[in-house]
């Protein structure tokens, strides 16, 4: 018979908790799991960086790169080892931005948008899930301290992008997802509440198992330290700037090790080379 792993997607504006959950997420599923840590431009090199530094640029840039993740995606959906994948956002976050942006240089959101039904809805694997966490504006100012804490992140505390974000995801996102979405309002839900929504989308597919696994495994610390054997290639990739802090432990996984940051992640295999997670060009097996 056939094996085809679901995908999960977890997208949804600042601040409704996408992070903490994934946490848990990553840290309760072990081998069988794959996941994408969120896009980020900063992160890419060469051929694979944007190729113009504007809004716009960047706008095509993550387009660019979800068409790369969903061909990825519909690969290690047929892989045995493969029980769930998870991303950390998808399309939706791209098109979020290029509806509720202001910036004179940005991507039209009807480009954008029909960028993503031409060339990366026909590439999608067949089972996505999508689970869009809600969080009001004010409620998303508060969880995250009200002040940016790096100059870059500035916009994403604005309250008008705040607003807009709000009704994309609210009006519009839920159109936009292979099939419909799970809305999940965190204002006032707890995380335990959230995690059990997540586990009930998983288990109406049929992953039983995990969804028991997902809420039985105890909480990461909220925000663990970076492991020392990551520092040198943390700073070196651009440190806080690039990365955001790290949101789960270092933690075995299919042979290596990987410790997931607010932007990114980092991979350390079994000879000791260390480098950025990147399932996209290599997709590791779990180890015999």
């Amino acid at each position: 018979m056939a094996h085809d792993a679901p995908v999960l997607v977890l997208d949804g504006p600042p601040g409704a908790g996408k992070t903490s959950l994934l946490a848990r997420m990553v840290c309760a599923l072990g081998d069988d799991t794959v996941w994408f840590s969120e896009p980020n431009a900063r992160l890419a090199a060469g051929l694979s960086a944007p190729v113009h530094p504007s809004p716009a640029g960047h706008s095509l840039w993550f387009l660019r790169h979800e068409l790369d993740k969903a061909r990825a995606m519909r690969r290690l959906a047929t892989d045995d080892d493969t029980r769930l994948i998870i991303s950390d956002r998808n399309h939706l976050g791209a098109l979020a931005y290029c509806y509720a942006t202001r910036a004179e240089d940005s991507l039209p959101y009807p480009t954008a948008r029909d960028s993503y039904a031409r060339r990366i809805a026909p590439e999608l694997p067949d089972t996505v899930l999508t689970a869009i966490l809600l969080v009001s504006p004010d409620q998303s100012l508060t969880r995250r301290g009200n002040v940016a804490e790096l100059p870059r992140w500035k916009q994403w505390f604005d309250e008008g992008l705040l607003e807009r974000l709000h009704t994309f995801y609210t009006d519009i996102a839920p159109t936009l997802c292979p099939t419909p979405p799970s809305i999940i309002n965190t204002d006032g839900a707890t995380r335990e509440a959230v995690l059990a929504h997540v586990a009930g989308v998983l288990a109406d597919t049929g992953l039983d198992q995990t969804a028991r696994q997902l809420t039985s495994a105890p909480a990461p610390a909220a925000r663990p330290a970076l492991d020392e054997r990551f520092a040198a290639a943390y700073s070196q990739l651009g440190g806080l700037e690039a990365f955001g802090h790290p949101f789960t432990p270092a933690i075995a996984h299919r042979g290596g090790t990987v410790q997931l940051c607010q932007l990114g992640a980092l991979h350390r295999d079994p000879a000791g080379h260390t480098r950025l997670w990147n399932p996209l060009a290599a997709p590791g097996r779990r180890a015999a």
